[in-house]
Order: C-alpha cells, then structure tokens, then sequence
C-alpha cells in the first residue's frame, strides 16, 4: 500500500505549522524511496510475551469513562488506534516484531479508520550512524505502508538525527534534528491537526531543540510558538470533539508508581510547560491526550481530559516482558455524540535477545522472580496455601 500523502488521506490536514524541525519547508509529497536515495547519497521474551492469543484484548471490554457510559455500537461513529514507542530497528528482530502489530492492527473487527502514530516510531537517530538511522525509517515506513487505512506521524525523542552529546554525525550535519523522519513519514510539519468524521485530531511535537554546550540538543517542551497555535487551532475547531496525541507525556507518574520519595514530580519523562497546555485543553474541551515515551502503562482523568498513556509496541524496546505488559497498543472508539472509550489490545509476540542483552536477561529474571513471588502471596491470602 502506498504511504497516503498528507493531501491523499481523508482527514486532510487543516492547520499546520510551516516548517519541518531543521528550518526546511516540510516535503510531504516526496516519495519514500527518493527521499531514502537522497540521504544515502548524502550520508558520509521470556514465555509470557508468547502466551496471548493474536488478537487478544488485555481489556476485553471498553474502559468505562470518568462520569460516562460505555459506548454502544450503534453511537459508535469509528474506531482508531494509537501506536507508540515502536522502536523499529533490526536488532532483536525489532521490524519483524513491528510487522506482526501490523498485522494485528489490520484484522481487528470493526476495524479502525485511521491509526495515529505515538512517535519513537525508529530506534533510533540519537545515538546511532546516519546510514543505520535510514535503515530503521525506512523499516518502519515499509511496514506501516502495510496497514490498510491512513496513518498520521508523530515527532518522538528517538526520531530526529545527532540531538545529543553522544551523536554519531558531526553536529553540523545538514540533516540534524526533525527533518528525515517528517520527510519520511509524510508528515506536513512538526505539528499539525487534521479532521475525520466530525472529530478533529492534533499531532502536536513534544521534542524542543536547543543549543547547548556540546551543541544541537532537545528538552521535553511544547513551547510558546506551539501552545499559541494550538489554542487557536483549537479555538478555530470550537465545538468539535477533539483528540491530542504526542510523545513525551503531560503527566506520568512513574515516582508514584515505583515508591520513589526522590523521584521529582517534574523531570524529563514530562513536557516543563504541562500547565500551560492543561489550561488549553480544559477550557477548549479536548476529550482525550494520548502519550507514550514512558513505556508504562497509565491512564489519568483531570479536570475532563483523559491523559492516556499507551502500551509500547515495542514492551521493552523488544528485549522481553521486564515491563510489566506484553506488546501492544490502545484501540479508541470515537461516539457520534462525542463519547469516547478505549481499550488496551496485545498481539502475539515472543522476544529475540541479542547474545550482548546481559541486561534484559537479568531484568527479565527479576521479573519472572516478582511475579512468582506475588502468585505465592496471593495463594496465602485466599488460604491455598498454609503462611
């Protein structure tokens, strides 16, 4: 299936920002392979992850809404999907992995109209050669050309080239930063918004370059140029129920989740100016938030706006279950009265360590040990077992 230019998909792009992360004007109807002939030319588990049936849900029914109802059928407008966190590479068989979410994407019933990409769609441009980086686009956009309906790109911090102090190109490099990736994935700008069926979506970019010392960098931030455009974006859309996705989350709370009094509330897994854009979608109405880059799988309900954090595709960065959660992703229904429910849905998939991944062994039998551990203390406590 061809890659659906912006101007090709059925929710076209309404609202845009002009450039493409490195002063260039975005090249949406570029096609993939030029673009990949032009930067070559310019380049110098364990057994749970293998136990779901294809197909199955984790959560068999929809998640029921803060305040709300389950969405009937027959008030259901259509169905999306949000993946993030992919990783594709080809170590630990990463793209054959990506190839079977693919697939599962593609025989759900009912199946979804659009699919929403959660960014770190490769793995990755931050710290690898230019020539591996192409590699893993274009792995990833050969794949996602295989789903049978449009999907939208999104920025994450493993998608721009050298944005870090270990960069393996030199930091004036013409390529630095947001552009190949946008260029790749027939991305209009950085951050857009588009419409579909009475809803309207926004692909916002959560990855702010900076300069510092050591050169080109990022810092987890929407900024002022963005957040002024997204509140007229949305102010332009009043009245539309509306669905944010991006990269770096508004909230997690991973220090909670993990019991760690040192953890700070603000640190790097959360955009800085996360007020500034809560007070945005509240008082625009925006229904959901759809994030990732954490690879924990949260949902968090404030002040009307649903913050959900999908499953990785990818669990560990396809290294085994450590996480907690096999790979996945999240399926949303969008109601015709504005309504929303989601569900968490997992596919089958079974790790390929690397002979080097001393790491994600020891990480994979911490947690084999962690849930044999909370198997024998639930025998005890419902009295199958004797203390």
């Amino acid at each position: 299936m061809k890659k659906l230019t912006p101007k090709d998909k059925p929710g076209e792009p309404v609202n845009t920002h002009s450039s493409n992360g490195n002063g260039r004007p975005a090249q949406a109807g570029n096609s993939r392979r030029d673009f990949l002939k032009k930067l070559t030319l310019g380049a110098g588990g364990i057994g749970l992850l293998g136990t779901t049936a294809a197909g199955a849900m984790s959560r068999r029914t929809p998640v029921m809404p803060a305040g709300g109802h389950i969405l009937p059928d027959e008030n259901t407008a259509f169905h999306f999907a949000h993946l993030t966190d992919m990783h594709v590479r080809r170590q630990r068989r990463g793209h054959v992995g990506y190839a079977r979410c693919i697939e599962s994407v593609n025989n759900l019933d009912p199946a979804p109209e659009l699919v929403l990409m959660g960014g770190d769609m490769a793995f990755d441009g931050l710290y690898n050669e230019k020539d591996d980086f192409i590699d893993m686009i274009d792995l990833f956009v050969t794949e996602s050309n295989k789903l049978k309906m449009p999907w939208y790109g999104c920025i994450g911090n493993h998608d721009v080239l050298g944005l870090s102090n270990r960069r393996k190109v030199p930091a004036d490099d013409p390529d630095i930063g947001k552009g190949m990736m946008i260029e790749a994935a027939g991305m209009p700008a950085p951050y857009y918004s588009f419409n579909h069926n009475g809803w309207h979506f926004v692909v916002l970019d959560t990855i702010y370059q900076v300069e510092v010392e050591h050169g080109p960098s990022y810092v987890a931030r929407l900024g002022e140029e963005q957040l002024e455009w997204l509140r007229f974006d949305l102010g332009a859309h009043q009245g539309m129920p509306t669905v944010c996705v991006m990269h770096i989350a508004a909230f997690c709370n991973m220090g909670q989740i993990n019991g760690d009094p040192a953890a700070l509330a603000m640190n790097h897994m959360v955009i800085s100016d996360n007020r500034d854009f809560r007070e945005i979608l509240e008082r625009h109405g925006v229904k959901a938030v759809l994030q990732g880059h954490s690879h924990q799988v949260e949902d968090f309900y404030f002040n009307g706006v649903w913050y959900i954090t999908s499953q990785s595709v990818s669990a560990a960065w396809w290294g085994g279950n450590w996480r907690g959660f096999n790979p996945g992703y999240t399926v949303l229904a969008a109601g015709k009265d504005g309504s929303l429910n989601w569900w968490r849905q997992e596919f089958e998939w079974e790790h390929h360590l690397e002979p080097g991944d001393t790491l994600e062994r020891e990480r994979i039998a911490e947690r084999e040990a962690f849930e044999s551990e909370q198997r024998r203390l639930y025998e005890i406590e419902i009295g199958r077992r004797e203390r």
